[in-house]
């Protein structure tokens, strides 16, 4: 029997450390997270393909007002020039707010697809990581023939579910807050080359083809800033940011859209830019903002809730070896296992320590114009006068309240074991009781 122990005893190590390996990688909390953006990018691209099919109409709409102008209709060429301008400046914002959305959608339907595919492959590693928990649950219960080996086996795994659970909501908020400040960075880098070209307008020698060239390459560096904005915000959907708020970019799409008309007066020219200079400088705060929230809480409570992790497993399998090591010796076996038999914690396991949270945003930005030559970045904020840290519940969600539950599930199995204690107790005296009687009875002649 003790070889059957010893055989479970090693199955139980390998499964332990491919479930922590898992575990470890935050498969459900990033799945979970995944799918979340999933919905909201499939949402966006459903209402872009309405609004683009809408511009197309107005475009079109626009385009005929134009051909359909009739000089005749008009008592002076004067007042006929004057409507025709208006027309053509509405005809051609229309055309520019069409070719806005249809860029992008071009920009946002590749993600759809890379998404889906790494919810795919996900899904793949948290089916995986329920058969082992399965397989090792099955097998642990096999050992112990149905129950816990011991109250401190039960208290130490619930104990460890509480903390893993805890670590992994810290990790998933390091993969967001990661992954949007790569999207930021992209859309500040997007705004300063806008902004470095938005301003070589204002040279006198350029002609009108040369102008709408210019224009065309800040709108489109425009455009994939204002995708990263969104995206970024997508992340970390339940944290309100201090700076380039929704409404703010919308603000900066709607200056996006009358571009080729901004571009051609002085003072609209100056007021655009003015708009745009505000909102990078907003970007550029909201960067500073996110690099504080990650290296002054995040990276440090992902350092403390890793290690507080490793200590909860590390109890609770030198627990389980204990009482295997029982088990053998009570059948007259033996089982030499020492510390150095454990698996590694994760702070030494290098395979573990190979487990990154993956940046997707590096792949997702199909827009990339702006990344080369960038214009020159905003004076940075002073940190003592940048936005205030997020809670620690807008961060990680309600950790008390997981606590609280925590407790109330030890106090109520203790409470359980207790009741079931009495009861084998009262059932044994019971017993006892019965044979005395029997003993003690007279003897029927």
């Amino acid at each position: 029997m003790s070889g059957e122990v010893m055989d479970a005893f090693n199955k139980y190590v390998a499964l332990d450390n491919k479930i922590r390996l898992l575990e470890n990688k935050n498969i459900r909390k990033t799945y979970d997270s995944m799918k979340k953006r999933y919905d909201k990018i499939v949402a966006e691209v459903k209402d872009l393909e309405t609004k683009y099919a809408d511009s197309k109409k107005n475009t079109a709409k626009e385009k005929a007002d134009v051909d359909q102008l009739d000089i005749k209709s008009f008592l002076s060429k004067e007042a006929f020039d004057e409507k025709m301008d208006k027309e053509k400046a509405e005809y051609l914002e229309a055309l520019n707010k069409e070719e806005v959305f249809k860029r992008q959608l071009e920009a946002i339907k590749p993600q759809v697809k890379e998404v889906e595919d790494n919810l795919k492959k996900e899904k793949i590693a948290m089916d995986e990581l329920e058969k082992l928990c399965q397989e090792q649950e099955s097998l642990l219960s096999e050992i112990f023939d149905g129950a816990y080996g011991s109250d401190l086996e039960n208290k130490l795994e619930s104990d460890l579910d509480l903390i893993r659970e805890k670590r992994q909501r810290i990790g998933n908020a390091k993969y967001k807050w990661t992954n949007g400040r790569i999207l930021l960075q992209h859309a500040c880098n997007q705004m300063a080359q806008a902004n470095k070209r938005w301003a070589e307008l204002e040279n006198r020698n350029l002609q009108m083809p040369q102008k709408y060239a210019i224009a065309t390459e800040v709108r489109n560096n425009q455009i994939a800033a204002i995708q990263n904005l969104r995206s970024c915000q997508t992340y970390l959907d339940n944290i309100d940011f201090p700076y380039c708020k929704p409404t703010e970019v919308q603000t900066l799409e709607k200056a996006t859209n009358n571009i080729y008309i901004d571009m051609q007066s002085a003072d609209r020219h100056k007021h655009a830019g003015e708009c745009y200079r505000t909102t990078h400088r907003r970007a550029s705060a909201l960067l500073q903002w996110f690099d504080n929230v990650i290296n002054t809480v995040i990276e440090k409570d992902v350092l403390q809730a890793t290690k507080e992790e490793s200590e909860a497993s590390r109890a609770l399998r030198s627990e389980r070896i204990r009482l295997l090591k029982e088990k053998v010796e009570g059948e007259g076996g033996q089982l030499d296992v020492g510390d150095s038999d454990l698996p590694a914690d994760d702070d030494e396991d290098p395979e573990i320590q190979a487990v990154i949270f993956k940046a997707e945003g590096e792949e997702e930005n199909s827009l990339k114009p702006g990344n080369n030559d960038v214009g020159p970045a905003p004076t940075p904020i002073p940190l003592n006068e940048l936005a205030p840290i997020p809670s620690q519940e807008d961060l990680f969600g309600d950790i008390e309240q997981l606590k609280k539950q925590h407790e109330k599930e030890v106090s109520d199995f203790q409470k359980a074991q207790e009741m079931n204690k009495a009861r084998l107790q009262q059932g044994l005296e019971a017993k006892l009781a019965a044979r005395r009687n029997r003993r003690t009875k007279p003897t029927a002649e």
